[in-house]
């Protein structure tokens, strides 16, 4: 049935169609039975000949289904979540595959959003009611960051729509992953892979009534592990001495094109689900549901950060993790003393980074006159050691964020 999750505005192109969304992680599948009653084959020409195409009909907006960061975050396995998946339901494309492959072109243009999630955090350890202890995660500082912008040139649009080779091992068709007939992981037979035409006209013709076309935008090209490892070194500049988690979720990473039948408009329905889950109905749901669609994945939107050419260049669509960390990294770092929580756009570091000096380290005041910030900083220590050798708290490591034992 999927987790529950807020619906965003309806994706709609005439008064018969329905979206609804969801956050449902990905397809956890692994085999499938073939399927019956496809068309004949197609050619490998993906954009589809000029003189043989229907005049274009109107495609709605690509739809979103973005988090308010500023409103507060949830965690998922300890990593933060977002909401990856927008579900999209119009009759037209269960029976229309021009219409299905018009759609998925014109949803592909919308660029994901990967984020830079960037979180600090503490325990604290205190004594409640009846002399027991009572543990509780503090967080320090959440900032949420966008590269978004850096994936779109000025010049030309550098995003590739490519549908799956026929030795990849993904859902076509059915509840499992599997390769294309006659393909092994070392054996390949050398015929053309199908194309988005043929494999919206597959999806349309096929007579399952529960069926799923997923669209997934990717973000290539991008070192993860640098910016991770920079972020980590300027966070411990400012003396944190807390936990960090950098992560890199995408936003709007796959688009879920559902048949318009009742049975999905339930599974897509909020409070449906949550009455399922309540009464405990999805043990009986979920295993029809998980044999009962077919879901292919097999179409990509590519949206570089950065590519190599034949020589081994590498080449920024915009800018490289470097030049990003080195135009923002004063930003980021008094944004992190601030204790800030939420959404950071460019326009705000830039702000952030034209003020005269960097803000105080939490815990100490800065009155502007040097002898009493010396004095009221060795205050603040001997307050830490009296309450250490009293037994009435410990703060680990001294700087700031770091663990607090007040037991």
């Amino acid at each position: 049935m999927g987790r529950p999750t807020r619906d965003s505005g309806a994706f709609r192109d005439d008064p018969d169609a329905l979206s609804m969304h969801t956050t449902a992680d990905d397809f956890n599948y692994d085999d499938a039975p073939e399927i019956s009653g496809l068309p004949p084959a197609y050619t490998d020409d993906v954009g589809g000949s000029s003189s043989t195409r229907p005049a274009p009909r109107h495609i709605p907006p690509p739809p979103s289904n973005r988090m308010d960061h500023d409103a507060g975050y949830s965690l998922s396995g300890g990593k933060p979540m977002v909401c990856e998946v927008s579900n999209v339901m119009d009759p037209r494309y269960d029976t229309d595959p021009v219409h299905l492959e018009n759609a998925i072109r014109e949803m592909a243009m919308a660029a994901p959003a990967p984020l830079v999630y960037i979180m600090g955090h503490h325990s604290e350890t205190r004594k409640v009611a009846n002399n027991k202890k009572e543990t509780k995660q503090v967080v320090d500082f959440r900032l949420v960051l966008s590269l978004e912008q850096y994936l779109r040139p000025a010049s030309s649009q550098t995003m590739t729509v490519r549908t799956v080779e026929n030795g990849e091992k993904v859902l076509r068709g059915s509840f499992i992953a599997q390769r294309a007939p006659g393909y092994t992981k070392a054996l390949e037979v050398g015929l053309p892979k199908p194309s988005l035409k043929e494999w919206c006209h597959r999806y349309c013709a096929s007579p399952s009534t529960l069926r799923v076309f997923r669209l997934t935008r990717t973000v290539s090209g991008i070192d993860t592990t640098q910016l991770k490892n920079r972020l980590e070194g300027l966070i411990r500049s400012t003396n944190y001495r807390g936990r960090t988690s950098i992560t890199f979720p995408i936003e709007d990473h796959h688009v879920d094109l559902y048949t318009a039948s009742r049975i999905n408009a339930w599974r897509l329905t909020t409070w449906i689900r949550w009455l399922f889950y309540l009464s405990f109905l999805w043990l009986f749901a979920w295993p029809y549901l998980f044999f009962a669609t077919k879901r292919y994945a097999v179409v990509e939107a590519v949206w570089p950060f950065s590519t190599v050419n034949a020589a081994g260049e590498r080449h920024y669509t915009t800018l490289s993790e470097a030049q990003w960390f080195e135009r923002w990294h004063v930003g980021i770092r008094r944004l992190v003393l601030d204790r800030f929580q939420g959404s950071v756009s460019d326009e705000q570091l830039a702000g952030v980074i034209a003020r005269p000096e960097d803000p105080p380290m939490p815990g100490m005041i800065r009155t502007g006159h040097e002898g009493v910030d010396t004095a009221v900083g060795f205050l603040t220590q001997g307050i830490q050691v009296a309450r250490a050798l009293q037994g009435r708290g410990v703060v680990s490591g001294g700087g700031w964020g770091g663990d607090y034992n007040g037991c």
